[in-house]
Formats: structure tokens, sequence, C-alpha cells
């Protein structure tokens, strides 16, 4: 590594944000002659800062609409001679090249110009950066010699580390973080230029790249003998995701499985809070199903009946509440087992993960604090992930592993699309009924196919999830809500299944234990049966012509 000194930097910035202030900065604190091109060199004279401009490096003016300014080797070999060889600094001397020792580029915003729907051809293709990621990647790749900085954001950073250069380690290091950041950066600003051009030919899926990064490993993966770690999304997006979530008591550890099962929580409670049913949301997941949901107007009320849904199995599940943990919040769930739990059959009660808008102080402190009868609190992963009534990204995929590939598929993002829906029966759901439909509609989408989702007066009572046949789903949903507590509800409950039924024996089942509104797809050959069943039992049905499997 040799003993670096920057004497020379080139800038080149289409965000100029603070811009002037760095370079003021690099040519006071550290006598730095300043190159510059167009727009940022008037930008930097106008505050008053010398500047050198290209065309006085290079020889010639900017050309072609400003497409050429930088692509010069009075520019380029001053960037990648390396240093350290004696055949390079010949070149450049013999040429009369002086090497340029920092290149401070941002590029063109490709993607947010095309995300504008008014966005022409011709002003998308102006917006694809030719010189800056050539500068970019010629510093990168001459890293050795060259500190590069492609984000506003690092000026800082950037003037902290010069005022530390003397320090060979930290220079060292700095210069290949920087270097890598570079190569990210240009590597994905040109596939989002791909991208785009791909789905201009309709082939949105043909040549899309998965941009993800790394966020953290994991202690091990679904079991122990598995390695993990968390990938992130690079896309910004403004939806709720655990990801992003900030943790009031960071010194628990999130598992592969606390995100699996997080997910699905969070997935259910965004779905429902967008869908407005209720003001008040909240759901348990065990192994990515619902064994406990309910909606309702007051949050304390709404809790305790999504709990009773299924309170053995809560424990030592995921929990997720559409609104902010308060002391009164907290104190209801810590105390689930004795309020409620024990004299419901259940042997203990804690939480793996909570996830919430917001957690109050006094919360988290109640939560964390050890008490005699209840120690767990301190080891739940609470997750703050802000407000849940937010739209959901349409541009953000699907993705399955297989073996040698990946599936990939837009989200599943339809909710009640009642405009759909049809009443094939004689008679039409009650009021309280269709409230009840549209509810277990929406927890049977987030359940595992074949899905079969039991609910009454704003609450599931029993799911029965993830079976091979679609009657033995029927028989685990009906078992399910009378181990629990709720046979007394099933009569005047109403069904949802994720799929239409082959043939009437799930619906007799249902229709046995009490069910009087059923809601499925349809689409089935002997759909007719099954509505003729319904008929004779007086039962309302109602068909909404859209699947929702989830496997």
């Amino acid at each position: 590594m040799s003993n670096l000194k920057i004497k020379r930097a080139i800038i080149a910035v289409y965000d100029k944000t603070g811009i002037a202030d760095f370079a003021r900065a690099l040519v006071d604190e550290f006598g730095i002659e300043i190159i510059s091109t167009g727009g940022t060199a008037k930008h930097l004279k106008e505050a008053g800062i010398p500047v050198t401009m290209v065309e006085e490096v290079t020889g010639f003016p900017e050309m072609l609409d400003g497409r050429v300014k930088t692509l010069h080797p009075m520019i380029h070999a001053a960037i990648l001679a390396d240093r350290d060889n004696p055949e390079h600094m010949k070149t450049l001397e013999k040429h009369g090249i002086k090497p340029i020792d920092m290149v401070v580029v941002n590029l063109y915003p490709f993607e947010k110009t095309v995300a504008d729907p008014n966005c022409t051809f011709e002003q998308a293709i102006e917006m694809i950066d030719i010189g800056g990621p050539c500068m970019l990647r010629a510093a990168a790749k001459n890293h050795k010699h060259v500190l590069v900085c492609c984000s506003p954001e690092m000026y800082d950073a950037y003037l902290l580390l010069l005022r530390k250069w003397s320090d060979p380690a930290l220079r060292g290091a700095a210069l290949v973080e920087e270097a890598c950041r570079v190569f990210r950066t240009t590597c994905l600003y040109d596939e989002a230029v791909s991208t785009w051009l791909s789905a201009r030919i309709n082939r949105e899926f043909s040549q899309r790249t998965l941009r993800l990064r790394a966020w953290g490993k994991l202690r091990y993966g679904e079991n122990p003998h598995q390695q993990a770690e968390v990938l992130g999304n690079v896309v910004d997006s403004e939806e709720p995701a655990l990801i992003l979530a900030s943790m009031p008591n960071e010194s628990a550890e999130m598992s592969f499985n606390n995100y699996g099962d997080g997910d699905a929580a969070l997935s259910l409670v965004k779905e429902l809070s967008r869908a407005k049913l209720k003001k008040h949301s909240v759901a348990f997941i065990k192994h990515m199903n619902a064994c406990g949901c309910a909606i309702g107007d007051d949050p304390v009320d709404t809790y305790r009946r999504a709990y009773l849904g299924d309170p053995i199995a809560a424990a030592g599940g995921v929990l997720c509440m559409n609104f902010p943990v308060t002391l009164d919040v907290a104190n209801t769930v810590m105390n689930s087992f004795g309020s409620w739990g024990k004299a419901a059959g259940a042997a203990f009660f804690k939480l793996d993960v909570w996830i919430a808008p917001h957690f109050d102080e006094d919360a988290v402190k109640l939560i964390t604090t050890p008490t005699e009868k209840r120690k767990w609190g301190k080891e739940c992963r609470l997750l703050a992930v802000g407000a849940m009534d937010t739209p959901p990204d349409p541009n953000e995929l699907d993705y399955k592993k297989i073996t040698g590939g990946m599936l990939v598929q837009t989200r599943d993002l339809l909710g009640l699309n009642e405009d759909q829906w049809k009443v094939v029966t004689r008679r039409k759901p009650t009021q309280s009924e269709m409230a009840d439909l549209r509810f277990a509609w929406l927890v049977c989408k987030h359940t595992k196919s074949n899905a079969i989702t039991i609910c009454k007066d704003d609450m599931l009572l029993g799911n029965g999830a993830g079976q091979m046949s679609r009657v033995k789903s029927c028989d685990l949903a009906i078992q399910l809500a009378r181990e629990n507590g709720h046979g007394d509800k099933l009569k005047g409950a109403v069904a949802a299944g994720d799929a239409f039924f082959p043939v009437p024996d799930g619906p007799q089942k249902l229709i046995d234990a009490g069910i009087t509104a059923i809601i499925h797809p349809g689409g089935g050959n002997r759909d007719a049966d099954t509505i003729a069943l319904a008929d004779r039992a007086n039962v309302a049905m109602i068909l909404t012509g859209t699947r929702h499997f989830k496997h």
C-alpha cells in the first residue's frame, strides 16, 4: 500500500447536497485541487471555491449536449495509473498527465426518473449515466491509490477519514470498503436500467436480478445443524417489514424461525388493518398459521379473544397487534396465563416474538423486568414496525427457493374483492354473518393450504391448516374449536375455504357442526351439489371467484 497523498480530486455530482461545504473543506483544510464539470463546477464557483474545469485538463470542450465530458485519457489515465508501476508513471509524465487521487461522483437519478408515470422514453435514456459509472469503476479498480466517494451521505465520514489519513491500517481498510460500495452501486444502477428496458419489451421476469444485501448472520437455520443469515431487499419501501423494525430490547436475537413466523403474523395483521373491519387486530401465529386471531373496538378485549382462540398453542408463539403497546396493554399480555390461560387449560404462557407499531418505554420496562413467576419477557423479541395500515408495495415480488433455482411471482395482494362475490344460495348471509365471513376470508387467505377457517363474533374459533385433503382441514378446524372451549359457539359460526370443495363432504361436516354460512372460491365440477346441500340446510354460501392457495 503506497503512502497515498491526495493532491487532486475530480468532483462531478448530480445531487449537489452538501457538495460545496465538502469541497471547501478539501481545499481549505487539505489543500486539494478540485477538477470539475459543467453544473457542478458552476455550483462550486458560485460558492467561492476555486475549480479547474475539465476542458482545461483534457483540451476538449464538453460535447454532444454533455454526453461526453470526462471520457478522455487525461482523466481516466490519471485515475487508473498504478503509482507503484514505473512504466505507468513514465507514461503519465510523457503525456503531461497529473494523477487524480480522489473521485467524488454520484449518478443521474435513473430509478427516480422512470418511476414518474409521465416519464418519456427519451427522458429515461438521458438519465442513463455513462461518464459517472466509468470514473467510479476506474477509481474503485485502482482503489490502492485512489479514494472514491459515491454518496453525499458519506461526506462527513470522508473528512474524518482524511484527518486520520496517516494511519495506514485505517486508510487501507477505507480504500477497499469504498471500492466495494462503488461496485455495489454501479451494479444496482445497471440492473435498474436493464430491468426498465426489459419491461418495455414485456420481459419483466426474464432478466431480473434479486437485489439483496447481507443483513446479519443467525445462530442457525430451521434446525441447529443448518447455517443461516438474513438478507435484506435493497429497494426502498414504505411498507412495514420485520427486517426494518426497531428492537427496544436489542439483546434478544431473532432466529430463522422467528423471522418466518413473524412475517406471517405481520402479513395477516397488515391485511386486517388495511381492510378496516374493526379498529384493532391481534393475531397469534404458530408455524406460520394463525392459532388465535380477533378484531374489535377495544384493544384489551380484542387481545383476550385472540389469546383464548387457542391458549395452548399461543404459548411460545408470535404475537402481532396493530396498536401501540402501552403499560396497560403490556400488563394485560404479561398476565395472560393467570387471567385466562390457566382456567382455559393452558400449562404456561410466553412469547418468542411480539410485534407492534410501537412500545412505550414503561411497557418495555415491565416486559423485560423478570419477576418470580414471569421471567420470559427479557428474552422476548420486541419488534416495533410502525403503522400497519400503509399500502403494500406492489413492486415487491414473492420468491420461493427450489433446488437449482427460484420461483418468482407477484404477491397475493388481493383482499376483500366483494364486487366479485356472489351469493349462490337461496338464503343470503345475515349482517353479522357477513361481517364474520369477511374476517374469516382474510384469515383463511393467510393460512397454509388446504385451509378451513371457522370464525364467529370477530374471533377465530378453529383453523384447519396444511392438510392434504380439504375434508381433513374441516375435521381439524372443528376439533380445535371444540378442544379450546368453543364448541357452543360453532352454532351460528361461519367458515372459509381457500379453494373450492371438490365434493360436498367437507361442507357437510361444517354444517353438521353448526356452521350457518360458508365462503369459498367455487369453480369445482360439483359446485351445484355443494350449493344444493347448503340450500337444504338453510346455510348461506358465497363464491368469491378467487383462490388463495398458500403453500
